[in-house]
């Protein structure tokens, strides 16, 4: 009885309220985003180039090594300076070498002077051969003292040019032309012979040294065009193969090449390059990198399908500069959000 009384009281209050409740849900509009910058797919044309790391390097590089032993007096140089040949670079402290190039000397001119008189001294004789008033045999003695006298001459002489080149020694100048690449040594320092002092990269025509696949080698033949990027420089230069090394590597499956490089100004050795060889053009579909939403391990765009913005899961590829290419979940053709992505939600109506 009580049961039936609460069933008719509730049914009473219903209708007595004049209302209709709809079974199920209660409908919900979609949000509106509104000023979304928005843009439409498109298929561009771009190069197949294929980029290699390579090295700036000198036509040559050398080492300058002390020749004697002694002091280093004075360093006249510093590490990226320009020398030219001949150029003073490094002064060691007189060891005693100027003293022997004079005691050299003055050997020698004792030896010339007993040349002369040996020469005049064979001359008496040789008259007084004639007249048959000195012996063979004096006249035998006299020849063989002349002829030691000669050969201590020469002796005197190639001792003395030992001591010229063991004093200039102390003064070590430029074999060419060069930029100075480091410095091995301080002022103070004690060195032998042998000893590095300098680094110098001869100047002349600068290369690039790069690694291809083997699988380029039947296209890659001296005089083969090739495009340089040095980003230290912000430069960009023609290059052509100047030689190729005949061993590849069978670790990486590669072989060097040396590319002739272009007058470029500010080049140093050991600057980063990238090399590439210009291929044919590829039709590619490419969005600015504003546009991907990365959501851990996977990257998205939001696309307008019909006013609403639907998130879709892509596939990028290659990027060239701001733009990345879309390899799949993006057709030429549709409409996406190119930035400002933290503002768009899935579901929402887009309007302008």
């Amino acid at each position: 009885m009580t049961v039936l009384f609460i069933t008719l009281l509730t049914t009473a209050s219903l209708f007595g309220c004049g209302g209709e409740i709809e079974p199920g849900r209660t409908a919900a509009e979609a949000p509106v985003i509104t000023g979304l910058p928005l843009a439409t797919a498109v298929v561009s044309s771009v190069s197949q180039a294929n980029f290699h790391v390579g090295t700036v390097e000198s036509p040559d590089r050398g080492t300058l090594a002390a020749q004697i032993d002694g002091r280093i007096l004075k360093i006249a140089v510093r590490p990226g300076d320009r020398v030219e040949k001949g150029d003073l670079l490094i002064t060691l402290a007189d060891n005693q070498g100027g003293e022997r190039l004079a005691e050299a000397e003055g050997a020698r001119k004792g030896a010339a002077a007993r040349l002369d008189l040996a020469r005049k001294t064979e001359a008496r004789y040789r008259e007084l051969f004639t007249r048959s008033a000195v012996t063979p045999q004096e006249m035998d003695r006299i020849d063989a003292e002349l002829e030691m006298a000669r050969q201590a001459l020469a002796q005197a002489t190639a001792a003395v040019e030992v001591a010229r080149t063991t004093a200039a020694h102390s003064r070590l100048r430029a074999p060419y032309s060069a930029r100075v690449v480091r410095k091995l040594i301080e002022e103070g320092s004690t060195v032998f012979p042998g000893t590095p002092l300098l680094v110098l990269d001869r100047a002349g025509a600068w290369r690039v040294r790069v690694n291809l696949p083997e699988s380029s080698l039947a296209e890659t033949t001296l005089g083969t065009p090739f495009t340089v990027e040095i980003p230290a420089l912000g430069a960009r230069v023609g290059a052509r193969v100047g030689e190729i090394l005949p061993a590849a590597d069978p670790g990486t499956r590669s072989f060097a090449v040396k590319l002739d490089l272009d007058q470029v100004a500010g080049l140093s050795a050991g600057l980063f390059a990238r090399v590439s060889a210009e291929a044919e053009a590829a039709e590619t579909l490419q969005v600015p990198a504003t546009a991907l939403v990365h959501r851990g391990q996977l990257t998205g765009i939001y696309v307008v399908e019909k006013g609403i913005l639907r998130y879709r899961l892509v596939k990028t590829g290659r990027t060239f500069g701001d733009q990345v290419e879309i390899l799949s979940g993006l057709s030429a053709g549709e409409s996406y959000v190119a930035d400002e992505t933290r503002r768009a939600r899935s579901g929402s109506r887009v309007e302008g």
